[in-house]
């Protein structure tokens, strides 16, 4: 049985991964953009955090070793804006990825 585009019912080639040659529908989300996305969650959550203060999250409660949690609350905003950064990178890399697919099957 032949794929079919969800969006306009047009039959699939068996090389269409990405994006319908029809419509230009994205078909699949790359996995590097739901990384991404899981990565700026983990930015979201870790700015609350930060706004609650990295003192009162328990790092220094003996679970982590001080040294660690001292480095780690010092850092704190790097932490976050470095997870923001991997998870804006990981998006955009993977809108690239669909961009250029749908340029490759515009020009064909």
């Amino acid at each position: 049985m032949a794929r079919r585009c969800p969006e306009c019912y047009a039959e699939l080639p068996e090389d269409a991964v990405w994006v319908c040659p029809t419509c230009g529908y994205t078909l699949r989300t790359p996995a590097a953009a739901k990384t991404g996305i899981v990565f700026m969650v983990l930015g979201l959550v870790l700015l609350g955090a930060f706004v609650y203060g990295p003192e009162r999250i328990g790092l220094t409660s003996g679970l982590v070793p001080t040294d660690i949690a001292n480095l780690t609350i010092a850092n704190f905003p790097l932490l976050v804006l470095g997870t923001f950064g991997i998870g804006a990178f990981l998006v955009a890399a993977a809108a690239l990825k669909i961009r250029s697919e749908h340029a490759r099957v515009s020009a064909a």
